[in-house]
């Protein structure tokens, strides 16, 4: 008589399959990632175009109906819109692309219409644009070991950059991270010596945006060297009605700052891509008032070299080279960091060689960022 275990075994040993070569699985993941790219690129469309906002504003449509609305050919639009039903970014009503009624899916206004959402992610699409109008530079710049300066990644990398951070200003800098400082929260909300902040690296500004809504009687001067990005700044500040508190000017921001007696100056993700990060935090800490602080978010990598990495460690290595450590090379002698290479270890070694005493890791916690309190 045959036991179980006799019965059993036969269909167990026809059912298994070898394990994938590690040749394999590599192939695999390549092409994974050559669809994903592929694909944000049309998310791109979608953004840039208006087509996603429509649908979100204007309700559901055909794809003629969405052509007409935006103005754009209705044969593109007709294959931008069953491509994002294949992707699952819209749902269709109908079998043939030419004539269903398409939507957008659950989630995609979040994160792809809504600009000051918690979980809009739209500046994502604008990285490869941007890569990829700085690319011959960059292939040349392994060569020469030359920079290729932020401008020459185009328009897209000034909305990428601003459209990536500005959700947490909108949503976390005042309620969430603040209260973590309670002596910085009260300065800032003391209206009988109003406080006067330096946002360096402030990009467009939504972070002196925000810090001026939340506290309408203090000063901001935001500082920034790329010119696109403060004439852009200095629109969004007149349109958010904080002109007469707001200051964006054009600066190097590792040179003496044009102002002083800073109460706090802040720098938000940034420290890593400048060619003398010692030096603008030397100019920082020299532009403080007396009793006034430094805070700098930076990326939150894991403090020693890991490999391989988790994803957030492979986000910032893939940033290192094709963004980061690039744009901050122009200058000689250039001392870039890079956002793989910023942990908490190098962190204090830039601090203390500017001359900061104190170096404290903040109680924030954020899946991509590690806040730091520099004084003395």
């Amino acid at each position: 008589m045959s036991t179980l275990q006799d019965q059993v075994q036969p269909a167990a040993a026809e059912e298994t399959t070898p394990s994938p070569s590690a040749a394999e699985e590599l192939c695999g993941r390549l092409f994974g990632q050559a669809l994903d790219a592929a694909e944000l690129f049309n998310v791109y469309f979608g953004i840039e175009l208006g087509l996603y906002r429509s649908l979100s504003e204007d309700g559901s449509a055909t794809p003629a109906e969405l052509a007409e609305r935006t103005g754009h050919d209705a044969r593109y639009v007709r294959e931008w819109l069953a491509q994002q039903a294949v992707a699952g970014l819209l749902t269709a009503n109908g079998d043939d692309p030419s004539s269903a009624v398409f939507s957008l899916a659950e989630g995609v206004r979040e994160t792809l219409v809504d600009e000051v959402s918690p979980f809009y992610v739209g500046g994502l699409a604008y990285l490869p644009p941007a890569v990829g109008r700085a690319f011959p530079s960059l292939v040349a710049a392994f060569h020469t070991g030359e920079g290729v300066p932020y401008s020459a990644y185009g328009a897209e990398a000034v909305t990428a950059q601003e459209a990536l951070n500005r959700p947490a200003y909108e949503n976390s800098l005042i309620d969430e991270w603040l209260p973590q400082v309670p002596d910085i929260q009260a300065r800032l909300a003391d209206t009988s010596h109003p406080a006067r902040v330096a946002d360096l690296g402030a990009g467009v500004g939504w972070s002196s945006i925000r810090l001026a809504e939340a506290f309408p009687h203090i000063r901001v001067d935001g500082y920034d060297l790329d010119e696109e990005s403060i004439a852009r700044g200095r629109r969004y500040v007149a349109e958010r009605g904080v002109a007469g508190q707001v200051d964006l000017e054009v600066a190097d921001i590792t040179q003496p700052l044009p102002r002083d007696g800073y109460d706090l100056a802040v720098f938000f993700e940034c420290l890593h891509d400048l060619p003398h990060p010692v030096a603008a935090l030397e100019a920082a800490r020299r532009a403080l008032a007396p009793g006034g602080s430094v805070i700098v978010m930076e990326e939150n990598v894991a403090e020693h070299f890991t490999a391989p990495g988790d994803e957030v460690e492979r986000f910032m290595a893939a940033a290192g080279t094709v963004w980061c450590v690039p744009q901050g090379r122009p200058d000689a002698g250039s001392e870039v960091v890079g956002p793989l290479a910023i942990r908490p270890a190098v962190m204090r070694q830039l601090a203390e060689a500017a001359g900061f005493t104190t170096v404290e890791i903040l109680p924030i916690e954020h899946p991509f960022w590690r806040f730091y309190r520099l004084e003395g």
